[in-house]
């Protein structure tokens, strides 16, 4: 199975060294593959510590569209110290997300909470900074 992994168009990572930000980003010709495995693999993540955890998911490279199967699983998958997702997303689609995102909550409330967006890592990170105290060294970057 790790060789296949090797080939997936996805990258995760802890954002922060507080780990209270997890970065799930998507790479060129990403598939659903790529969500199912980024969902358990950020669900993997967040059991090894008690505390929040914010998500960051860059979506610039992918454009999937979810079925209710697909938004059953990401529910099912949610842990409950999961807090506020940021996708990153280039403006013209963020009006398209924000209303499937306001579907799929009907379906899978902790999965599709409240939507928050940005154009770039950098706005991302500043608006956890801003509005939920996450902490991240001066230096960090826009990979």
């Amino acid at each position: 199975m790790s060789g296949w992994e090797a080939v997936m168009s996805h990258n995760i990572s802890w954002d922060n060294e507080d780990q209270t930000v997890v970065l799930q980003q998507y790479t060129d010709d990403a598939s659903k593959d790529d969500l199912y495995y980024l969902a358990e693999k950020s669900a993997r993540m967040l059991a090894t510590v008690e505390h929040r955890v914010h998500l960051i998911i860059d979506e610039r490279k992918v454009n999937l569209l979810l079925n209710s199967a697909d938004v059953h699983y990401l529910e099912k998958q949610t842990p409950t110290n999961q807090g506020a997702v940021v996708v990153v997303a280039q403006r013209l689609k963020q009006k398209y997300k924000t209303a499937a995102q306001e579907m799929n909550r009907k379906f899978a409330p902790n999965a599709f909470g409240e939507p928050y967006f940005a154009e770039t890592l950098e706005e991302a990170r500043l608006f956890l900074q801003e509005n939920f105290e996450v902490r991240y060294p001066p230096q960090t970057s826009e990979a």
